[in-house]
């Protein structure tokens, strides 16, 4: 075990050229980015293609299809809300057991791995009650006329509540077989479930007409599937460190230099959320097409995303380990490495995707309006992609080396200083229409890639390491 655990550990600590080594270790990370695309991609054609129409809030006619995907797009940041929470806890498993790795101490890592895991799957069951009972109340908060719509978030909401104590295990589990630098197999395992859930949605949400409840049972089936073999793979790994479920392993030390590191990271996806649902309430006033086009072109455009996702979460493990070893100037080279490969694939997913877009749009519609808009906001989100290359890379360097407070401060001055005030301005003073939000999404990525740059000239790469009884 030891000697695979170094082998690893050398590549991360030692091996050059750096950019080689982030593409090796990207690689597996790559493909589960693809299959989460492409079961996203699944569900919103599967969705897009259900039968129907109803009677909207003013008295229209409407598409059951549309009014689906407007309501997984309404309930899309309600649900990252709860799960921002978990990947905050990620982000702090990931930094402090890769910063131990990286420092040769197996023991204390072993200590935040198992303590990592345990308040992961606490936070996931209390959670999922919360969610389940009060979704009503959650919604209501940004409930519109369109009360087919509202019905639908709340089934989705509900059903999909129960996947959060799976989904935070998966969290705790993917960065601690991340930060002993092994991307492999937590791409087995979720290839599995992604699989299965490809193969569920179509089943239940057309042969068996369930609709949006079909793709939502599909999505929570196919994520309890993998709790066996994760828990196999933390109790008895081939290689890296084991865990064991026992509660006297809780460690109030411990807990608290998670919870230290993992706070601001959770607190910054979580109120990034609640600025995405406003965001969507504003967007839904312009009517369940305009909402459907957000979702449609968001889906497209994270095809883009995922092989910079990749490489920006290795960029974290190279990052923790390093700055665990005392390899400030190598933790350093890899940001600009893996900042320059970043950028040089958004730029050429950009120019494969633009040219193609409203053909792209209409396989997951047939609405004619939905996919006006979906073309339009592709092009002006798509325009800015390379710069979040950038912004990828600076907040997966934030929390690599354990500096979440600049990761919190970026991602809540995006949204909430940059993006919904120009948002409103679009809206309500210039009257731009939709038009308004995609130009504002626009320059709120372009300024967030400036903040991000000065944010990282303050990262000091200290170790937040320690000895713990």
């Amino acid at each position: 075990m030891a000697q695979v655990i170094d082998k690893k550990t050398d590549l991360i600590l030692n091996k050059s050229p750096i950019w080689k080594g982030l593409l090796y270790l990207s690689f597996p990370v790559f493909l589960v980015n693809i299959l989460k695309t492409l079961h996203d991609i699944v569900d919103g054609i599967f969705l897009g293609r259900f039968p129907g129409e109803y009677i909207n809030g003013e008295g229209e006619i409407a598409s059951i299809a549309t009014g689906m995907q407007s309501a997984v797009s309404l309930t899309w940041p309600i649900f990252f809300v709860f799960i921002s929470f978990g990947m905050g806890l990620s982000v702090a498993g990931n930094a402090l057991v890769g910063q131990y790795v990286g420092k040769g101490d197996l023991v204390n890592a072993k200590k935040f791995a198992n303590n990592t895991l345990f308040i992961a799957l606490g936070l996931g069951v209390i959670f999922n009650i919360f969610a389940f009972v009060f979704a009503p109340q959650i919604l209501s908060t940004v409930k519109t006329d369109n009360e087919t719509v509202y019905r639908y978030a709340i089934t989705y909401l509900r059903i999909r509540s129960f996947e959060l104590p799976v989904l935070f295990l998966s969290f705790a589990f993917q960065a601690i077989r991340r930060a002993t630098g092994d991307t492999l197999t937590p791409v087995i395992i979720s290839a599995g479930g992604l699989f299965l859930n490809m193969i569920l949605t179509p089943i239940l949400v057309l042969q068996l007409g369930m609709g949006i409840q079909g793709a939502a049972i599909a999505t929570v089936v196919a994520q309890v599937v993998l709790v066996p073999a994760m828990i196999y793979y933390l109790v008895k790994p081939k290689t890296g460190i084991s865990v064991k479920f026992k509660i006297n392993q809780l460690n109030k030390v411990v807990v608290q230099d998670i919870f230290h590191i993992g706070i601001p990271a959770s607190l910054g996806q979580s109120i990034q959320a609640v600025g995405f649902v406003i965001l969507n309430f504003l967007i839904f006033s312009y009517g369940q097409e305009v909402t459907a086009a957000f979702y449609i072109g968001n889906r497209i455009n994270s095809l883009i995303m995922f092989p910079v996702s990749a490489v920006s979460t290795i960029v974290a493990i190279y990052i923790a380990q390093n700055v665990g070893a005392g390899n400030v100037d190598r933790a350093k080279s890899t940001v600009k490495q893996g900042m320059a490969i970043g950028v040089i694939m958004m730029i050429i997913g950009v120019a494969i995707i633009l040219p193609f877009r409203e053909s792209i749009v209409k396989i997951f519609s047939e609405d004619k309006i939905a996919i006006k808009h979906a073309t339009t906001y592709i092009l002006y989100i798509g325009l800015g992609l390379p710069l979040m290359a950038l912004f990828q890379t600076y907040l997966n360097t934030f929390q690599g080396s354990g500096e979440t407070k600049y990761s919190f401060v970026l991602a809540i001055v995006r949204l909430w200083i940059f993006r919904l005030p120009f948002v409103l301005i679009a809206m309500y003073m210039l009257e731009l229409g939709p038009v308004g939000i995609w130009y504002s999404m626009l320059l709120s990525n372009v300024l967030a890639a400036f903040l991000g740059a000065y944010l990282y000239s303050k990262v000091k790469f200290v170790p937040k390491t320690r000895e713990v009884i």
